[in-house]
């Protein structure tokens, strides 16, 4: 659920960084969150604690991420109060005890895959209205921070579940290109929206609506959860209202771009500091380090 949230509004700002080489830097957020599946730190003591502060303030700005694009879909003209009453919404939801379990993961999941193949049907079988450019180097640094934004849409999943969320990330962003090119598409985290109506699809407008919900609805309360559980695992309405409202004002403080470039920090950070504190010094866990410092860079100096 994280990569259909994350692709609404990451693919924008990757496409901004590296224009079409994005699918390139897709493929490095794949690698790494290929590699750290492999590091293992050690669950208790300093770095333990460490390692999960990192962890929840990467969900608590993923929530402030989701917020804002949510309501950049949603509610353009009042995008700070549609984020804040998502929040809000959300927080309510985590503070009764609502969950989502294996069987609804796998059907949202399900929908939110047939979504993604629809959008790349539709968006292939037309032909562009205008140029779309032609594909150009954009550097390393842009190449690493479009590999930097994409890496929270793809961390902290298993080799099935990640495979397939490559694969879509790729697919889906293929086509948006596609349709509009890097320029149009980095416009806004709300570009997909556009290449429905470039493509001449007005009329799923109203699907793509849905598809919204959906998507970002459950991503986020899956991530306010954890990361409450993290901070405060047997104070659940102390740890709700904490994550809530810092996820609030990132939401109201920060623009969509910059909570995910926060989120995108906590996470590389995180993958980095789980590398340093696994014992085994095994090739994954090398690699997680080195391409998570890469990444970070990127994120630094390509912003």
């Amino acid at each position: 659920m994280q990569v259909g949230a994350g692709i609404l509004g990451a693919l924008a700002v990757a496409a901004s960084a590296a224009g079409w080489w994005l699918l390139g830097g897709a493929v490095l957020a794949a690698a790494l969150a290929f590699c750290a599946q492999w590091t293992v730190p050690e669950p208790e003591g300093r770095g333990a604690t460490i390692h999960r502060g990192l962890r929840s303030g990467a969900r608590i700005a993923s929530v402030a991420f989701y917020a804002s694009v949510f309501a950049a879909y949603s509610v353009p003209g009042s995008a700070w109060l549609g984020a804040c009453v998502f929040v809000l919404l959300v927080a309510a939801a985590d503070a009764a005890g609502v969950g989502i379990g294996d069987y609804w993961r796998r059907w949202i999941a399900g929908l939110l895959v047939v979504a993604g193949v629809a959008f790349v049907a539709v968006s292939v079988a037309i032909a562009p209205a205008g140029p779309t450019g032609e594909p150009s180097w954009p550097g390393v640094p842009g190449l690493l921070l479009a590999g930097a934004v994409l890496f929270p849409l793809l961390t902290g999943l298993d080799s099935r579940r990640l495979a397939t969320g490559a694969v879509l990330v790729v697919a889906v962003a293929a086509a948006a290109l596609y349709q509009l090119g890097p320029v149009r598409l980095g416009l806004s985290v709300s570009s997909l929206r556009d290449a429905l109506a470039a493509a001449d699809a007005e009329a799923l407008q109203p699907l793509l609506g849905g598809v919204v919900v959906l998507a970002i609805m459950p991503a986020a309360l899956l991530a306010l959860t954890e990361a409450r559980q993290d901070l405060r695992p047997h104070r659940r309405l102390v740890g709700t209202a904490a994550c809530g409202l810092a996820s609030a004002v990132l939401a109201v403080v920060l623009t969509p771009v910059g909570a995910l470039f926060v989120a995108a920090a906590f996470a590389l950070a995180q993958a980095f500091a789980a590398a340093l504190l696994t014992r085994e010094r095994t090739a994954p866990v090398v690699a997680t380090a080195v391409l998570a410092v890469a990444l970070f860079a990127g994120l630094v100096f390509g912003a």
